[in-house]
């Protein structure tokens, strides 16, 4: 999954809910299916979403979801509720998560507001030189990479990709091919 410093084009939400299970996929490589998403949204704080909203959020036709519908989503994903928002500004999952998690970094933040570009610049240096002395990559993708053989094909039946492909194989069974 590409991310928005890839593609220079904010992700829709659809892109960022596909991106999101596909974090969230299993040793066996299977994503959280609607059903298990809805069902997590019941046990978490705020509005339930029901299967038929979370497979409307998830296949793009849900153009407007409510504030707590992205809430619930979000939170029974494990994703800051910021990462659904529309616009290139929420796409970095990756800040976001931190932000959330860490009060020391957003104590950070503030302290940076009303500092000179040359200023953040500095600070942007030492980070880079602490990463490095850390032993850590200097470049932070701004959607984390999925876990080790998630992305191998599953053994089993192929998916079959669309409404012809499932009549030709219905054919081909009912004429013993």
């Amino acid at each position: 999954m590409a991310d928005t410093h890839d593609t220079g084009r904010p992700l829709s939400l659809q892109a960022k809910l596909l991106t999101l299970l596909r974090l969230r996929r299993d040793p066996d490589g299977f994503t959280p299916s609607a059903r298990d998403v809805s069902n997590s949204t019941r046990k978490g704080p705020g509005a339930s979403v029901s299967h038929g909203q979370v497979t409307s959020l998830f296949n793009g036709s849900s153009g407007n979801p409510t504030a707590s519908t992205i809430s619930a989503v979000a939170h029974s994903l494990g994703a800051p509720t910021a990462f659904l928002l529309p616009g290139a500004e929420w796409d970095d999952l990756t800040a976001l998560s931190v932000f959330v998690s860490r009060p020391e970094v957003r104590e950070i933040l503030r302290l940076m507001h009303g500092l000179e570009v040359q200023d953040i610049l500095e600070i942007s240096s030492t980070l880079r030189e602490l990463r490095r002395r850390e032993g850590l990559s200097e470049d932070v993708p701004a959607i984390p990479p999925p876990p080790p053989g998630v992305d191998q094909p599953r053994e089993g039946r192929p998916r079959r990709r669309s409404l012809h492909e499932a009549a030709e194989r219905a054919a081909d069974y009912l004429e013993g091919r």
